[in-house]
């Protein structure tokens, strides 16, 4: 199968990564390239809608603008307190000249 993707998409096995869309928001990185990310939220966003996603390690982090090109209901959690929680898989691609320092995070976040 042919490969359209403009960045390759990797795995964050090897480094502690984190990402938060607000203050409250936390998200699990799926995966991510230079160019964008796939992540799991616990609330619906926006297709088209502009973020401002938080990448951040254990020591620094850097803001990124996003706009959502995907979203879909996958599937419903038990949360600790017994409650259900519905979980939602996104896409988001960053705005032009975010790759470059995307790129510069994660190299520096590997060499620590």
């Amino acid at each position: 199968m042919l490969e359209k993707r403009r960045h390759k998409r990797f795995m964050l096995d090897f480094i502690e990564l984190n990402g938060r869309l607000s203050q409250d928001d936390n998200v699990e990185i799926l995966n991510m390239s230079f160019g964008g990310v796939a992540l799991k939220a616990y609330r619906r966003l926006s297709i088209g809608k502009e973020y401002l996603f938080t990448l951040g390690d254990k020591d620094n982090s850097i803001d990124v603008r996003g706009t959502v090109v995907r979203c879909k209901l996958s599937g419903v959690e038990r949360r600790y307190d017994g409650e259900r929680a519905s979980i939602y898989t996104a896409g988001m691609r960053f705005h032009d000249g975010s790759a470059d320092r995307v790129a510069d995070f994660i190299r520096n976040s590997i060499s620590a």
